[in-house]
Parts: structure tokens; C-alpha cells; sequence
């Protein structure tokens, strides 16, 4: 049996870690393309010219704020006590 030394042993896992990003990345997501309802819904952004990497979250419609029954019911922080210094 072998044994390896820490840094031989780190080295082991920083290639076998690459060696599985490269086999999902080169290998694995090429075939999901293949699949329909993937092949599908990168035709349609193609057709509407989609750019995925022009997205930011500023680009997305703002989410509702909360009700106002939420903050009557949902207590955070019981008054006066700071996030910092509380302990139930």
C-alpha cells in the first residue's frame, strides 16, 4: 500500500478534483444538450436572443415587500434586544 506524504496527498485531490470538473464540463453538460426539453429551451433563448451572461439582479423585477401582517406576527427581535447580544 502507498502512502503519501500531506502535500502529495493534496496534490492527489487538486487532480482528481480536476479531473471530475473537466469530465462534467467536457463530457456530462455536452449530453444534457442532446436531451429535448434542454435542446428546447436553448433554442428559444437563441430565437429571442437571450444573453445568459448579460443577466444581473438588478436587471430582475423586485420582489414584493413583505405584508404588513408579517411584521405583526413575526417577531425577529424582541424589543430592545440587538441581533449581536441575543440568546433565546
Amino acid at each position: 500500500m502507498t502512502t503519501f506524504t500531506s502535500s502529495q496527498a493534496a496534490a492527489v485531490r487538486l487532480v482528481s478534483g480536476a479531473a471530475v470538473t473537466a469530465a462534467i464540463w467536457c463530457g456530462l453538460l455536452p449530453q444534457l444538450l442532446r436531451l429535448e426539453p434542454i435542446a428546447r429551451h436553448v433554442a428559444l433563448m437563441e430565437e429571442r436572443q437571450v444573453d445568459p451572461s448579460a443577466m444581473y439582479y438588478t436587471e430582475l423585477d423586485r420582489l414584493p415587500l413583505r405584508p404588513a401582517w408579517i411584521e405583526r406576527v413575526l417577531v425577529l427581535w424582541p424589543e430592545g434586544a440587538s441581533a449581536a447580544c441575543y440568546t433565546p
